[in-house]
């Protein structure tokens, strides 16, 4: 699998010449490639590909359903502070809120940055970490402050 092909578009045109030479692949071969949208891809591999679109969930409420069902249940159980849960579903909705403002491009936001499903899998990462610490501390305090600039800054 081969991710994120707009990024390397010269290359493509080098992976299509050694995808030419191919006389007889192995049956079972397959070679996956993703891609945004981008006027340079080369031609010859969209001809001889299957191609399958997605299109990312229209609307607040999809969004934060797309995002919420995507985390696994041992995800969900792993930190044992009791707020983890409620805290992912906040960090969720926010992420959403996210995904819909870059619709608006400059009046959603001052510098366009690209707002991915990593991006919420580290933020959640730093809520389990820090509120695992506060739960191994005995602290029943949640600390918004870092929280808040690690995530919402």
């Amino acid at each position: 699998m081969l991710q994120n092909c707009h990024l390397l578009v010269k290359w493509l045109f080098e992976l299509e010449k050694h995808l030419d030479k191919l006389s007889k692949p192995h049956p079972d071969f397959r070679l996956w490639l993703t891609t945004e949208p981008t006027p340079k891809f080369p031609i010859g591999i969209l001809q001889r590909s299957l191609k399958v679109v997605t299109e990312p969930p229209n609307g607040l409420k999809l969004n934060l359903r797309n995002t919420y069902f995507k985390i696994p249940a041992q995800s969900l159980n792993q930190c044992p502070h009791e707020a983890f849960q409620s805290l992912v579903f906040v960090l969720a909705f926010f992420h959403a809120v996210v995904q819909e403002r870059r619709k608006y491009d400059k009046i959603g936001w001052n510098v366009s940055y690209d707002f991915n499903e990593s991006d919420f899998r580290v933020c959640m990462q730093i809520l389990d970490t820090y509120l695992s610490k506060a739960f191994a501390n005995n602290d029943t305090k949640i600390p918004w402050d870092s929280l808040k600039y690690l995530i919402g800054e």
